[in-house]
């Protein structure tokens, strides 16, 4: 940075907070390398560093008002990356673990006749959900939950990045987890069964 460059990044954080795009990008310049190499110490990699950074600065911009109320956008800039990194750590976990779970008891999840109609109706709305996704991201979901294919191997097969495939996969679980709770009062464990496992 130029010495001679004034940097004020109350005045800056005030007209960002305000609107204004120009006072935003200075104080982004002004961290962006920083934040990044911060990020990049946990994910290793340079795609899905640059989509958390991204979302980031996204989030950020679309709450500025609060900017005005910020002391250091360093440290506010940091904790924001922090809980990024945090959510996106929890999900893969949850979904790691409920596949484990499934996987593991692959044998005893077969419905009883008692069952069956309530399992065919949540395999039917499960289904509806799925439907409704955007035709790369339905595309993406299925390899995944149908064909049992990893990331690594969605990635190459469609010739897209690892950083794509679990952005995409993100989207298509919360987008079906919601839909099957608003339509067919199912938990999300067995949403995953139902999808993976199917009658």
């Amino acid at each position: 940075m130029n010495p001679h460059y004034q940097y004020d990044e109350k005045a800056l954080l005030a007209q960002a907070a305000a609107g204004d795009r120009k006072a935003f990008t200075q104080l982004y310049s002004a961290q962006i390398d920083n934040v990044y190499n911060y990020i990049f110490l946990f994910t290793k990699s340079k795609e899905e560093t640059e989509e958390i950074l991204q979302d980031v600065f996204v989030r950020i911009w679309e709450k500025r008002e609060n900017l005005k109320k910020v002391d250091s956008f360093k440290n506010y800039l940091y904790k924001a990356a922090k809980n990024k990194l945090i959510s996106q750590m929890r999900h893969l976990q949850i979904r790691y673990r409920v596949l484990s779970e499934i996987k593991r008891n692959k044998a005893a999840i077969q419905p009883t006749t008692n069952d069956e109609v309530d399992y065919k109706e949540y395999y039917r709305v499960a289904q509806m959900a799925i439907e409704k996704l955007p035709p790369k991201r339905k595309l993406i979901f299925r390899l995944n939950t149908e064909n049992g294919l990893s990331h690594d191997e969605i990635a190459e097969q469609l010739q897209i990045s690892k950083s794509v495939v679990k952005n995409q996969l993100y989207k298509a679980y919360d987008f079906v987890r919601q839909y099957l709770s608003k339509h067919g009062e199912i938990s999300f464990p067995l949403l995953i069964l139902l999808i993976a496992y199917p009658g």
